[in-house]
């Protein structure tokens, strides 16, 4: 049975990761407080409406809509760095979360929690779909459009991916409505897999420029939080040890700091991707390290591609038709 105190209380932790956006993007209070009351405003009709209609079912209804103010908090960043204007702003925000994040969410948490592992024969726990994959694949979209770099005015971007951390793990130990024999391996992965791909983002961090550097390892550690989001409830401590390994390091290998939108798309789509398809393979009992069978990797990459393409094209559908406002 459900614990409401406990989602509850997790959903309040979760909102650290609000002000965790703001300092890892580089945005400002005095410039996001529109977006973000936009915002909380429209994840509370979300959650009511959810809630009323059995969308999402139980504490999904109210964890859902705050880990969606949580990302819309670092897409609001990207986008108030590009875009002045707050009407215009607001239209790209309110199309990304009600017509990306949403329907990615509906998928992963929709009936009863089950809809996608039942109907597609797919895993992801916490909301990798939605959270990492279609938001990084929208902000991948802003920064290609949008053109060249812009700096944020105060990027704390370790301080702020380790906010994000704290954040995904308590929507994730909520994500479980109740404390069970999971949530201790729930806890513990989406401690360790950050933790490690903070270390592998350092280590090819230190490669490639011969330093490190606060937003290299801010980008590691998001890679690794973002992996955690869909495996943490499904993999044995040593496989989740090198999902960091893998997250951190590739998304290091890749990153781009250029602008917020490049520094919060980078580490969301290889975190994301890497847990989806990492969950194929390592899988508790249906993965093919331990069923023998591709069949769960086979699903995993379809439903990457698919939201891909999905994310794709409704971002090139609401950003083109503004991208002579945004900035260059």
């Amino acid at each position: 049975m459900a614990d409401p105190i406990l989602y509850l209380a997790c959903a309040v932790v979760t909102l650290a990761g609000v002000p965790g956006m703001v300092l890892y993007t580089g945005g400002t209070w005095s410039k996001l407080t529109p977006d973000v009351a936009l915002l909380s405003a429209l994840w509370l009709g979300v959650g009511v409406v959810s809630g009323l209609t059995g969308a999402l079912p139980g504490g999904f209804a109210v964890l859902v809509p705050v880990l969606g103010l949580v990302v819309g908090t670092g897409v609001a960043a990207a986008l108030a760095e590009r875009m002045e204007v707050l009407r215009l702003r607001a239209t790209l925000l309110a199309g990304f979360n009600l017509l990306i994040f949403l329907p990615l969410a509906l998928v992963v948490f929709g009936g009863g929690g089950t809809w996608l592992y039942r109907e597609v024969g797919s895993l992801d726990f916490a909301g990798a779909l939605p959270a990492a994959i279609g938001a990084g694949g929208f902000l991948t979209v802003v920064a290609l459009v949008s053109g060249t770099s812009a700096v944020g005015e105060r990027v704390l971007a370790l301080r702020g991916a380790m906010l994000v951390a704290v954040a995904a793990l308590a929507c994730a130990v909520g994500l479980e409505l109740r404390l069970d024999e999971l949530t201790p391996a729930i806890a513990l992965h989406m401690l360790m897999t950050p933790a490690i791909a903070i270390l592998a983002a350092a280590g090819i961090e230190r490669v490639k420029r011969g330093r490190n550097t606060r937003e290299g390892l801010g980008a590691g550690t998001l890679a690794g939080t973002a992996a955690a989001l869909a495996t943490s409830a499904y993999l044995e401590t040593v496989s989740a040890l090198i999902l960091g390994l893998l997250a951190g390091a590739v998304a290091e290998a890749a990153f781009r700091g250029a602008s917020a939108a490049w520094r919060l798309a980078t580490p969301l789509l290889i975190g994301g991707i890497t847990g989806m398809l990492f969950l194929g393979i390592f899988g508790l009992d249906v993965g093919f390290v331990y069923s023998g069978q591709p069949a769960l990797l086979a699903h995993q990459a379809l439903v990457v591609g698919v939201s891909l393409l999905f994310a794709g094209i409704v971002s090139l559908l609401l950003v083109l038709p503004l991208r002579g406002r945004l900035r260059r």
